[in-house]
């Protein structure tokens, strides 16, 4: 009787000393957020982003079988920043400034900008 007990304690005590040494941790694998511009207009933009990276947003051209709708082909596109606090400036083709903004985005959202 005196076996059995000590046997069933040793495997207690393995058992809680195993279970307690199991550690779960997930790690993230890129620190990336995205931009999106949504504009309405037919004018050309360039984009400054964190005063370092500048980028073009084509003009939208009109649908020739559709009077009214425009067909904006940078609309689908993201652009893939670093997360945290992003400066974002937009200036038009005439040099005119449409917008300064400082954003934070989270690590994997994307942040819609919508232009005039």
């Amino acid at each position: 009787m005196f076996k059995n007990n000590i046997k069933l304690l040793i495997l207690v005590i393995a058992i809680f000393f195993s279970g307690c040494g199991y550690k779960e941790a997930t790690y993230q694998t890129r620190d990336v957020a995205y931009l999106k511009f949504e504009k309405g207009t037919f004018k050309d933009y360039a984009i400054t982003v964190n005063d370092k990276y500048t980028f073009k947003l084509d003009s939208c051209v009109r649908d020739p079988e559709a009077k009214e709708v425009m067909e904006c082909h940078d609309s689908n596109n993201v652009y893939e920043v670093t997360s945290g606090s992003v400066k974002i400036s937009v200036v038009d083709n005439k040099g005119n400034l449409i917008m300064d903004k400082t954003v934070y985005i989270g690590s994997t959202n994307t942040v819609v900008m919508e232009l005039p």
